[in-house]
């Protein structure tokens, strides 16, 4: 059978004339085939008294106005402290740059043709060579009659004084008669002469590998970390500290190095605190603060925690700090089903509308009753329902 729905809120107007017709009923004081034949006449001629007693039912639906319950409470939790602990040694690239300057060198076969005396040649002595080219004797020599083989140096860095072999006079002995008599020559080329750049370790590459190194671990630790707390617990907001154990260059500044090592150790500390614990506290709180007549919908309660004002987030062990417990819940106010149930009973559709002006916190209620040409809540109250939504509507 069609289910016939009454809106309330609007009201409007009805002219609802129920049918009530008392049947009219003999009693021969007789058989039960007569009480059988009064029933059936009962059941044929006057049906809507018949289901109205035996299977009217009506669904009263309400929504109460609901509102968003915004409330801070402070509450004390207990602390634990989670620390981790990372160390790594890595490489970074060197910044700085020199010039690297060095001189050729070899060796230079002097030659003593003084038939009666050898002779004596300073440090430094000046030897020219053929194109041009001045090496200096690296240490003093006595060269005797006949031939030394001596060591020497370029005076000027650079790879233009590899020279190959090359005779070699002594500017030095220029003017006098030793001049022609004592010279060199060089059985193999020079080396060694060049002028290239080089990388350098830097102070600033120091601190940057510092500083970065401390960070990467910080992250790591930080990662590690988390990933250890239980989830139970809700770490504190700004608790997070975190300090350098160890940390080393294997090299100083100036080492000419294209890359250099460092190596740091850091442990990272964060506060937490059990979380259902303090959402029990909170809603205790939220408890005692609602009112007699007031109730929540628990499906849109959340809470949020943060260090209370003026409180240190930070803690070296186990211990109690003060939170502020944030709470948002939708509120709205009861409704007490079994008074309106009585109220309701037997009532018309005017009679409903009229009841429910006397709930105001109702955002809107409607009833519908079954069968569809019936107009009052039953009496037997086992056959109204009431529904309250919490919801949209």
């Amino acid at each position: 059978m069609k289910k016939r729905l009454i809106d309330i809120y609007p009201p409007h107007s009805r002219n609802i004339t129920p049918s009530q017709e008392e049947p009219s009923v003999s009693d021969n004081g007789g058989s039960k085939r007569a009480a059988l034949a009064v029933f059936l006449i009962l059941l044929f001629a006057a049906p809507p008294v018949f289901f109205h007693f035996f299977f009217a039912k009506a669904q009263i639906e309400i929504w109460p106005q609901i509102t968003k319950l915004r409330m801070e409470e402070q509450i004390i939790a207990r602390v634990r402290v989670f620390e981790e602990e990372k160390e790594l040694t890595q490489l970074f690239p060197s910044s700085g740059k020199k010039l690297k300057e060095e001189k050729a060198h070899g060796a230079i076969r002097v030659y003593n043709q003084n038939s009666t005396l050898p002779q004596t040649l300073i440090a430094s002595t000046r030897f020219i060579s053929e194109d041009g080219k001045l090496f200096r004797l690296q240490t003093t020599a006595l060269v005797p009659v006949g031939f030394l083989d001596v060591q020497v140096v370029a005076a000027e860095a650079g790879p233009e004084y590899n020279i190959g072999s090359s005779n070699f006079s002594l500017p030095g002995l220029v003017g006098s008669p030793m001049y022609t008599k004592i010279y060199g020559k060089s059985l193999e080329a020079m080396s060694g002469g060049a002028k290239y750049e080089v990388a350098v370790v830097t102070k600033e590459d120091i601190a940057e590998a510092k500083d970065q190194l401390a960070e990467t671990l910080k992250t790591q630790a930080i990662e590690s970390l988390l990933a250890k707390i239980p989830p139970q617990f809700q770490v504190l907001e700004h608790s997070l500290s975190s300090i350098i154990l160890a940390d080393n260059s294997l090299v100083k500044p100036g080492a000419e190095l294209d890359q250099f090592t460092y190596k740091a150790k850091v442990k990272v500390a964060i506060s937490g605190f059990h979380k259902e614990d303090a959402d029990l506290l909170a809603f205790q709180a939220l408890e005692n603060y609602l009112k007699q007549n007031q109730a929540i919908n628990e499906e849109t309660l959340s809470f949020s925690y943060k260090v209370a004002e003026g409180a240190s987030d930070r803690s070296d062990g186990e211990g109690v700090i003060p939170i502020t417990a944030h709470i948002e819940v939708d509120q709205y106010e009861k409704v007490e089903k079994e008074r309106l149930l009585e109220r309701m009973a037997g009532a018309t559709v005017e009679e409903f509308r009229q009841i429910m002006k006397e709930y105001p916190f109702l955002a809107k209620a409607q009833f519908s009753l079954w069968p569809f040409w019936f107009s009052r809540v039953p009496q037997d109250s086992k056959r109204v329902h009431i529904d309250v939504h919490l919801t949209s509507w």
